[in-house]
Protein backbone atom coordinates (compact mmCIF):
# COMPACT_ATOMS: atom_id res chain seq x y z
CA UNK A 1 0.00 0.00 0.00
CA UNK A 2 2.81 2.36 1.03
CA UNK A 3 4.65 1.45 -2.46
CA UNK A 4 1.28 2.32 -4.48
CA UNK A 5 1.06 5.63 -2.78
CA UNK A 6 4.38 6.49 -3.22
CA UNK A 7 4.10 5.76 -6.84
CA UNK A 8 1.17 7.98 -7.10
CA UNK A 9 2.98 10.82 -5.13
CA UNK A 10 5.96 10.64 -7.95
CA UNK A 11 3.36 10.67 -10.93
CA UNK A 12 1.77 13.47 -9.63
CA UNK A 13 5.05 15.08 -9.17
CA UNK A 14 6.19 14.61 -12.30
CA UNK A 15 2.50 15.92 -14.11
CA UNK A 16 3.31 18.74 -11.94
CA UNK A 17 6.71 19.49 -13.32
CA UNK A 18 5.30 18.96 -17.11
CA UNK A 19 2.39 21.13 -16.89
CA UNK A 20 4.73 23.68 -15.21
CA UNK A 21 7.30 23.58 -17.15
CA UNK A 22 9.03 26.82 -18.86
CA UNK A 23 8.70 28.12 -22.22
CA UNK A 24 12.27 29.33 -23.63
CA UNK A 25 12.38 31.79 -26.29
CA UNK A 26 15.71 31.27 -28.82
CA UNK A 27 18.19 34.01 -29.04
CA UNK A 28 16.96 36.32 -32.65
CA UNK A 29 19.34 37.41 -34.18
CA UNK A 30 17.57 39.77 -37.14
CA UNK A 31 17.73 42.01 -39.96
CA UNK A 32 15.29 44.28 -41.32
CA UNK A 33 15.48 44.75 -45.35
CA UNK A 34 13.38 47.12 -47.40
CA UNK A 35 11.15 44.77 -49.36
CA UNK A 36 12.07 47.09 -52.56
CA UNK A 37 15.40 48.01 -52.47
CA UNK A 38 16.92 44.96 -50.19
CA UNK A 39 18.82 47.26 -48.35
CA UNK A 40 19.02 47.32 -44.71
CA UNK A 41 16.59 49.41 -42.88
CA UNK A 42 17.94 51.58 -40.03
CA UNK A 43 15.87 53.14 -37.11
CA UNK A 44 12.91 50.30 -37.26
CA UNK A 45 11.32 49.86 -33.70
CA UNK A 46 11.46 46.03 -33.10
CA UNK A 47 8.20 44.62 -30.82
CA UNK A 48 8.43 40.58 -30.24
CA UNK A 49 5.79 39.14 -28.56
CA UNK A 50 4.39 35.58 -27.32
CA UNK A 51 0.91 34.67 -27.28
CA UNK A 52 -0.41 31.68 -24.90
CA UNK A 53 -3.22 29.51 -23.91
CA UNK A 54 -3.65 27.91 -20.48
CA UNK A 55 -7.16 26.21 -19.55
CA UNK A 56 -8.52 26.67 -16.30
CA UNK A 57 -11.92 25.81 -14.62
CA UNK A 58 -13.52 28.92 -15.78
CA UNK A 59 -12.46 28.24 -19.67
CA UNK A 60 -9.43 29.28 -21.32
CA UNK A 61 -7.19 31.95 -20.67
CA UNK A 62 -5.06 33.92 -23.34
CA UNK A 63 -1.42 36.08 -22.12
CA UNK A 64 0.39 38.56 -24.26
CA UNK A 65 3.70 38.55 -23.04
CA UNK A 66 6.75 40.64 -24.34
CA UNK A 67 9.49 39.32 -25.22
CA UNK A 68 11.68 42.10 -26.37
CA UNK A 69 14.16 43.81 -24.30
CA UNK A 70 12.88 47.42 -23.99
CA UNK A 71 14.10 49.77 -26.97
CA UNK A 72 15.00 47.54 -29.68
CA UNK A 73 15.76 49.61 -32.31
CA UNK A 74 17.94 48.11 -35.50
CA UNK A 75 21.13 49.66 -36.38
CA UNK A 76 22.48 51.01 -39.51
CA UNK A 77 23.19 47.51 -40.78
CA UNK A 78 19.10 46.83 -40.60
CA UNK A 79 20.37 44.56 -37.50
CA UNK A 80 18.54 43.48 -34.05
CA UNK A 81 19.45 41.04 -31.31
CA UNK A 82 16.37 39.75 -29.41
CA UNK A 83 17.82 37.93 -26.00
CA UNK A 84 16.64 33.96 -25.41
CA UNK A 85 14.13 34.56 -22.22
CA UNK A 86 12.32 32.20 -20.41
CA UNK A 87 8.60 31.95 -19.03
CA UNK A 88 7.24 29.88 -16.27
CA UNK A 89 4.13 28.27 -17.07
CA UNK A 90 1.66 28.92 -14.20
CA UNK A 91 0.65 25.58 -11.93
CA UNK A 92 -2.40 24.20 -11.11
CA UNK A 93 -4.71 25.26 -9.91
CA UNK A 94 -4.43 28.49 -11.52
CA UNK A 95 -3.80 26.36 -14.82
CA UNK A 96 -3.83 22.92 -16.27
CA UNK A 97 -1.86 23.71 -19.16
CA UNK A 98 -0.06 25.99 -20.82
CA UNK A 99 0.45 26.16 -24.56
CA UNK A 100 2.50 28.72 -26.56
CA UNK A 101 -0.12 29.81 -29.78
CA UNK A 102 1.58 32.27 -31.29
CA UNK A 103 5.29 34.29 -31.45
CA UNK A 104 5.20 37.54 -33.57
CA UNK A 105 8.20 39.81 -34.81
CA UNK A 106 7.33 42.90 -36.27
CA UNK A 107 9.50 46.19 -37.20
CA UNK A 108 7.94 49.57 -37.69
CA UNK A 109 9.59 52.97 -38.90
CA UNK A 110 7.90 56.43 -38.23
CA UNK A 111 7.14 56.77 -41.99
CA UNK A 112 4.31 54.51 -42.01
CA UNK A 113 6.48 51.28 -43.45
CA UNK A 114 7.28 47.72 -41.82
CA UNK A 115 6.78 44.10 -41.67
CA UNK A 116 5.98 41.27 -38.89
CA UNK A 117 6.49 37.52 -38.86
CA UNK A 118 4.31 35.50 -37.10
CA UNK A 119 4.70 31.44 -36.18
CA UNK A 120 2.17 29.29 -35.25
CA UNK A 121 1.91 25.28 -35.05
CA UNK A 122 4.27 23.00 -36.47
CA UNK A 123 6.68 26.23 -37.59
CA UNK A 124 6.29 27.94 -33.75
CA UNK A 125 7.23 24.32 -32.25
CA UNK A 126 10.03 23.82 -34.17
CA UNK A 127 11.30 27.73 -33.49
CA UNK A 128 10.53 27.16 -29.88
CA UNK A 129 13.45 24.39 -30.23
CA UNK A 130 16.19 26.05 -31.52
CA UNK A 131 18.91 28.06 -29.04
CA UNK A 132 19.38 30.74 -31.98
CA UNK A 133 17.57 31.74 -35.07
CA UNK A 134 18.58 34.34 -37.69
CA UNK A 135 15.52 35.71 -39.54
CA UNK A 136 14.75 38.80 -41.84
CA UNK A 137 12.03 41.15 -41.90
CA UNK A 138 10.98 42.57 -44.90
CA UNK A 139 9.71 46.21 -44.82
CA UNK A 140 6.30 48.09 -46.71
CA UNK A 141 4.22 50.41 -46.59
CA UNK A 142 1.43 49.99 -44.38
CA UNK A 143 -1.63 51.02 -44.59
CA UNK A 144 -4.63 51.66 -41.63
CA UNK A 145 -7.89 53.01 -41.79
CA UNK A 146 -8.38 56.35 -39.45
CA UNK A 147 -9.69 54.11 -36.54
CA UNK A 148 -6.41 51.79 -36.87
CA UNK A 149 -4.36 54.71 -37.08
CA UNK A 150 -6.01 56.53 -34.13
CA UNK A 151 -6.08 53.11 -31.85
CA UNK A 152 -1.97 52.94 -32.94
CA UNK A 153 -1.86 56.31 -31.10
CA UNK A 154 -3.37 55.52 -28.28
CA UNK A 155 -1.06 52.46 -27.87
CA UNK A 156 2.01 54.76 -28.27
CA UNK A 157 0.46 57.61 -26.38
CA UNK A 158 0.17 55.28 -23.29
CA UNK A 159 3.76 53.29 -23.57
CA UNK A 160 5.05 57.22 -23.30
CA UNK A 161 2.74 57.96 -20.30
CA UNK A 162 2.84 54.62 -18.60
CA UNK A 163 5.59 52.46 -20.24
CA UNK A 164 2.84 50.20 -21.00
CA UNK A 165 1.85 49.87 -24.61
CA UNK A 166 -1.26 47.76 -23.51
CA UNK A 167 -2.80 46.03 -19.95
CA UNK A 168 -1.65 42.48 -21.10
CA UNK A 169 2.22 43.63 -21.56
CA UNK A 170 4.44 44.43 -18.66
CA UNK A 171 5.23 48.72 -17.98
CA UNK A 172 8.82 49.61 -19.09
CA UNK A 173 10.56 51.36 -16.31
CA UNK A 174 11.01 54.68 -17.36
CA UNK A 175 8.49 54.99 -20.34
CA UNK A 176 9.59 55.83 -23.60
CA UNK A 177 13.17 57.10 -24.30
CA UNK A 178 14.28 60.21 -26.15
CA UNK A 179 14.23 58.62 -29.96
CA UNK A 180 10.55 57.05 -28.48
CA UNK A 181 9.01 59.93 -27.80
CA UNK A 182 9.88 61.55 -30.71
CA UNK A 183 8.52 58.59 -32.98
CA UNK A 184 5.36 58.96 -31.23
CA UNK A 185 5.65 62.82 -31.72
CA UNK A 186 6.13 62.32 -35.60
CA UNK A 187 3.32 59.62 -35.30
CA UNK A 188 1.01 61.77 -33.64
CA UNK A 189 1.54 64.73 -36.50
CA UNK A 190 1.22 62.31 -39.37
CA UNK A 191 -1.64 61.55 -38.34
CA UNK A 192 -3.54 65.15 -38.16
CA UNK A 193 -1.76 66.28 -41.29
CA UNK A 194 -3.49 62.88 -43.24
CA UNK A 195 -6.61 62.30 -41.48
CA UNK A 196 -7.87 65.79 -40.54
CA UNK A 197 -10.86 66.21 -43.22
CA UNK A 198 -12.09 62.76 -41.77
CA UNK A 199 -11.75 63.13 -37.84
CA UNK A 200 -14.94 63.95 -35.67
CA UNK A 201 -14.20 66.71 -33.33
CA UNK A 202 -13.71 65.01 -30.30
CA UNK A 203 -10.80 62.16 -32.35
CA UNK A 204 -9.00 65.55 -33.55
CA UNK A 205 -9.25 67.29 -30.05
CA UNK A 206 -7.91 64.24 -28.57
CA UNK A 207 -5.04 63.59 -30.91
CA UNK A 208 -4.54 67.57 -30.47
CA UNK A 209 -4.12 67.42 -26.53
CA UNK A 210 -2.33 63.69 -26.44
CA UNK A 211 0.37 65.51 -29.08
CA UNK A 212 0.47 68.80 -26.48
CA UNK A 213 1.23 66.56 -23.71
CA UNK A 214 4.05 64.68 -26.05
CA UNK A 215 5.64 68.66 -26.86
CA UNK A 216 5.43 69.12 -23.05
CA UNK A 217 7.45 65.99 -22.07
CA UNK A 218 9.88 66.81 -24.79
CA UNK A 219 10.51 70.56 -22.70
CA UNK A 220 9.04 71.83 -26.42
CA UNK A 221 6.30 74.11 -24.23
CA UNK A 222 5.41 76.68 -27.20
CA UNK A 223 4.90 73.77 -29.38
CA UNK A 224 2.31 72.12 -27.06
CA UNK A 225 0.98 75.76 -26.46
CA UNK A 226 0.37 75.82 -30.23
CA UNK A 227 -1.34 72.74 -30.25
CA UNK A 228 -3.69 73.31 -27.16
CA UNK A 229 -4.65 76.62 -28.84
CA UNK A 230 -5.52 74.59 -32.77
CA UNK A 231 -7.82 72.69 -29.99
CA UNK A 232 -10.04 75.78 -29.22
CA UNK A 233 -9.90 77.10 -32.48
CA UNK A 234 -11.26 74.13 -33.71
CA UNK A 235 -14.02 74.59 -31.48
CA UNK A 236 -14.82 77.92 -32.37
CA UNK A 237 -14.62 77.04 -36.34
CA UNK A 238 -17.26 73.93 -35.63
CA UNK A 239 -19.44 76.22 -33.02
CA UNK A 240 -19.12 73.58 -30.70
CA UNK A 241 -18.82 76.53 -27.61
CA UNK A 242 -22.67 76.97 -27.51
CA UNK A 243 -22.77 72.94 -25.84
CA UNK A 244 -21.97 73.45 -21.50
CA UNK A 245 -19.79 70.16 -22.27
CA UNK A 246 -17.20 72.29 -24.77
CA UNK A 247 -16.89 75.10 -23.02
CA UNK A 248 -16.29 72.67 -19.97
CA UNK A 249 -13.40 71.57 -22.11
CA UNK A 250 -12.72 75.10 -23.15
CA UNK A 251 -11.80 75.89 -19.39
CA UNK A 252 -9.73 72.84 -18.85
CA UNK A 253 -7.82 73.58 -21.92
CA UNK A 254 -7.01 77.27 -21.08
CA UNK A 255 -5.46 76.40 -17.67
CA UNK A 256 -3.32 73.56 -19.14
CA UNK A 257 -2.23 76.80 -21.41
CA UNK A 258 -1.46 78.81 -18.24
CA UNK A 259 0.49 76.23 -17.11
CA UNK A 260 2.72 75.44 -19.99
CA UNK A 261 3.35 79.51 -20.15
CA UNK A 262 4.69 79.46 -16.50
CA UNK A 263 6.57 76.37 -17.08
CA UNK A 264 8.17 78.24 -20.24
CA UNK A 265 9.00 81.40 -18.83
CA UNK A 266 10.48 79.67 -16.52
CA UNK A 267 12.51 78.02 -18.52
CA UNK A 268 13.72 81.14 -20.48
CA UNK A 269 15.00 82.80 -16.67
Amino acid sequence: MMAKHLALLILGVTLLGLIGCNIKTPEIHGVVLDKETNQPVEGAWVRVTLDTRSKTIQGDVSNYLSVDSPHTRTDRNGSFLIPSRRFRKPYPPVAFGTEAVNFGIGAATVDDRGGRINLKGEKLEEFLRKKKVDLTIYSGPVERTEAEYFSHLQSLYSYCLTGRSSVEVPSVEGGCDEWELSYAIAKHERYLERFWKLLEERGYSTALDQLSYLYQKRGDFEKAIKTLTKSIALMEKKGLLKFDVWQKNKKEIEWKIDELQNKLRAKQK
